[in-house]
Parts: structure tokens; C-alpha cells; sequence
């Protein structure tokens, strides 16, 4: 069944009023969240510097590879839906768009779940009379009135949090830079790199295992293809954002990494503290390590904020497609979908668990287990380029819809299929690979279940 020819985009009720800063910020700073600064701390015990700096580096690459592709697409189709809109027109079966769709959907509630406890236990260490649950709580209150309120007010948000990240990593690899060079000056310094152990794990494999929560951290990069369809002429500004926001968060994890691989300890475990607030604490500026848990914070409520947006927007889309109940495509006389961001906020209620779970067992579970969808969402976006290339060389589509062109067709899309899928069949031999492998397997079946059981009414809807 193909939906090659479908009708032409429209926003549905929402409003195109987010601007180019907005857009530039957010793709810059939607990839600079806990996944660096928490999450980086398991790679360098794991793998060691040198094999965390190739890690990121890699899972960089395939960004921007998964950047260029979804430009391409959100040049000819802006949509808020994004990805899961664009399988629907492009994939042989719309029962993959179900899929993903509600995969995606499901990964976003669960990583805005994973940014909320991280949120909720640094707060904690400031206000260490109320529990992580709550000060979640309170957080997740203030984000669902901020996207409530238009879409503008999220992207304002977005902007400052983002800025805030962008900032602290300037500042840490600056800082970073002037505790090596201090360092130098000491004939006894010995660089964490310089040891036979430090430059790759005795097991190679163990790189592509702990690529689930070295990918997490730049995934979000795919929230530009959602703000596409609220922006105002995309096809201008994309081609703009792509490039040169890829090579800067390349750019940025590259340089963070190799302060961190030259003086962070070599197999120190991860303990919750993150490795910028240990270089701060000993970069000696006074109140830097304070600075850097704040920057932290911001960046925890940053991905939260992107969470609600994102999650949100996909629901509103599946609703336009028909794949969810029509009342979640319905928008406010602001132009935001009200009932999509009520459920999600609702649902993100999960991250409550802190207080049965250790706050820092339970967010490394969480984004392990949304790092697996995140791939997915990147494979369907190499696999609908691909798709869409297809169709306009063999005229299914105007040449004219190509306002901005991939690079290295197939080869692109094809790094971005390949290298993805290399990941999550990695991932299923880590230490909680089978269970993650068991539990996604049996999430997937229920999706599709669910589309034979429920299509027929979802079809009758809106």
C-alpha cells in the first residue's frame, strides 16, 4: 500500500511562530542535555576516554548524516509530524508510520520521564528537604503551562536553556584548557591517555554496547524536523541550520571529550557526580563546580521542555493521520494541541517512581531504554530519504521539491540505516541487553496488535 501521492501539507490549527534563533538554538542546544553531562560519566568507566571520544565522535557522523536527510525531507514536506508523517507518504505500509509513531511517542514520555528525575535530584541537593519526586513534579507542572501557553513560549524557553548549555561548554572547554595547560607545567603530570589501557577496552565490542547511551546524547537533534512545520519559511532557514549545527555539536563533544580523556581518572565509576562538575571542582575557579550543576539543571529541564514540544506535536500528527483518537489533533485558539500535552505531562508521571527507585539507577535505565527507539526514528528517517529520492528520480515527484539535497545519495541514507541497526543489535549483548530486547520486542508486538484491533474505529475517527 502506498501513500506516495498524498495530499498537500497544511498546519492543522498550528501557527508558524517560531523564528530562525529559536530554531538555530534549539537544534544547537536540543543535543547538549544529560546524555553529555550525566550520562558520559558510564562510556568513560566503560570504555575509557579514547574509546568514548571515537564513540561520540561516530554517533556525531551519524548525526549528521541523520540531519541532512531529514533537511531534505522537511524542505519539501514541513510538518510538525515530522518522521512519523513522512513514512506515512513515503514507506510501502503504513503500519510501520503506526508503529514508530507510537514508539516514538511512548520513548519521548519516558525521556522527558529520565529528564525530570535528573532535574528533580540535582534540585534535591539544593533543596534537600523535599524528595526527588516531588521537585520533579513541580518542574513538570511549570514546563506543561510554558508549552500550554504557544508555541512561541516554548520556543522563547528553548532559546535561553539552550543558550545557558551552549555557554557552559564554551566555559568548561576553556576551563579545561587552562587546568592542562597549568598542568603541563608540572614535570610529573601524566596524562589520563598515557597508559596502554587507556586507549581502547581489552573488549572491542564494548564500544558498540554502550553506543545506546552515546547516541542518546545526541538524540533530539531530530526535534528541527517537528519545529519545521511551525517555522516560518523552512525551506530558507533548514539548509541554514543543517551544516553548520551539526559540525558546532561535533565540534563541541569533540573538544569537551578530549579535556576529559587528558585529566579525567582513568575507570573512576560512575558515583551520580557528573565529570564537567569534577573538572570544575578542580580547575580551581572558585563556585565553578555550584555553576556547572546549575548549567546541569538547565540542561535537564531543557530536555524536558523539548520532551513535552515533541511528544505533543507527534500525537497531534497521529491524530491528523488517523492513527490516534481525532480529539488530539484539535488546537487552542493559540494554535497549540491542548489534550496532546495534557496526556504526555500526564503519562511523564512515571518519573514519580524516584520515590521507589535510586533516582540515578532509574535515569540510566530510562534513557537506555529510550536510546533503542531513538535509533529506530533514525533508521526510518535514512529509510524515507531514500524512499523520497527514489520516487523524484523516477518522477513520482517534482524535481522542484528537492529545495535542499542530501549529499552522497544513496550512500547518506545508507550510513544512517546501517550504522543505526549496528547499534541496537549491539546493545542486546550489554549487561541488560536481553531484558531491554524482551521488553521492546513485546512493546512492538502490542503496538501492531493493537493497529489490527483498533484501525477500523480509527479509520471512522475525524
Amino acid at each position: 500500500m502506498s501513500t506516495l501521492l498524498a495530499p498537500p501539507e497544511h498546519t492543522g490549527g498550528l501557527q508558524r511562530n517560531l523564528k530562525k534563533r529559536h530554531l538555530l538554538m534549539m537544534s544547537l542546544g536540543g543535543t547538549i542535555g544529560t546524555g553529555l553531562f550525566i550520562g558520559i560519566a558510564e562510556p568513560l568507566y566503560r570504555v575509557g576516554p579514547v574509546g568514548t571520544l571515537l564513540a561520540y565522535l561516530f554517533a556525531g557522523s551519524v548525526m549528521l548524516a541523520t540531519m541532512m536527510c531529514l533537511g531534505e525531507l522537511s524542505c519539501a514536506f514541513p510538518h510538525s509530524g515530522s518522521f512519523q508523517h513522512y513514512a506515512l507518504k513515503l514507506l510501502p505500509h503504513p503500519l510501520w508510520s503506526y508503529t514508530i509513531g507510537w514508539l516514538y511517542w511512548l520513548s519521548w514520555v519516558f525521556s522527558l520521564a529520565a529528564d525530570l528525575t535528573a532535574a528533580g535530584f540535582i534540585a534535591h541537593h539544593a533543596f534537600p528537604s523535599l524528595p526527588v519526586h516531588i521537585l520533579s513534579l513541580i518542574i513538570l507542572a511549570t514546563l506543561t503551562l510554558i508549552n500550554l501557553a504557544s508555541a512561541k513560549s516554548f520556543g522563547e524557553c528553548e532559546y535561553w536553556l539552550s543558550a545557558i548549555k551552549v555557554f557552559a561548554i564554551v566555559l568548561f572547554i576553556g576551563a579545561g584548557g587552562m587546568m592542562i595547560y597549568s598542568l603541563m607545567q608540572h614535570t610529573g603530570w601524566q596524562p589520563t591517555l598515557n597508559s596502554e589501557s587507556a586507549w581502547l577496552p581489552a573488549d572491542r565490542w564494548q564500544i558498540l554496547i554502550c553506543m545506546t547511551i552515546v547516541i542518546y546524547s545526541f538524540q533530539g537533534v531530530e526535534l528541527v524536523g517537528n519545529a519545521a512545520g511551525e517555522t516560518a519559511s523552512p525551506q530558507t532557514i533548514l539548509p541554514k541550520v543543517i551544516l553548520g549545527i551539526g559540525l558546532r555539536i561535533i565540534l563541541f563533544y569533540g573538544l569537551a571529550i578530549g579535556v576529559l580523556a587528558l585529566v579525567y581518572p582513568l575507570h573512576q565509576a560512575p558515583n551520580g557526580q557528573s565529570p564537567f562538575v569534577w573538572v570544575f571542582s578542580h580547575v580551581g575557579l572558585p563556585g565553578a563546580d555550584v555553576l556547572m550543576t546549575l548549567v546541569i539543571f538547565s540542561a535537564a529541564v531543557s530536555a524536558a521542555n523539548s520532551a513535552i514540544y515533541a511528544s505533543s506535536r507527534l500525537l497531534w500528527s497521529m491524530a491528523g493521520d488517523r492513527f490516534a483518537p481525532a480529539s488530539f489533533n484539535n488546537v487552542s485558539a493559540n494554535g497549540v494541541p491542548v489534550r496532546a500535552i495534557l496526556l504526555t505531562a500526564a503519562l511523564a508521571l512515571v518519573s514519580m517512581l524516584s520515590r521507589y527507585i535510586p533516582a540515578q539507577r532509574f535515569y540510566l535505565y530510562l534513557i537506555a531504554s529510550t536510546g533503542q527507539v531513538g535509533c529506530l526514528a533514525w533508521i526510518t528517517i535514512g529509510w524515507c530519504q531514500y524512499r523520497f529520492r527514489q520516487a523524484v528520480n523516477r518522477g513520482r515527484y517534482p524535481r522542484s521539491l528537492l529545495r535542499y539535497t542530501s549529499p552522497l545519495f544513496p550512500w547518506t541514507a545508507w550510513l544512517v540505516i546501517i550504522a543505526n541497526t549496528a547499534i541496537v543489535i549491539g546493545t542486546w549483548f550489554s549487561e541488560r541487553g536481553a531484558l531491554m530486547l524482551l521488553i521492546e520486542t513485546l512493546l512492538m508486538l502490542l503496538i501492531i496488535a493493537s493497529w489490527f484491533c483498533f484501525r477500523p474505529d480509527l479509520k471512522s475517527n475525524g
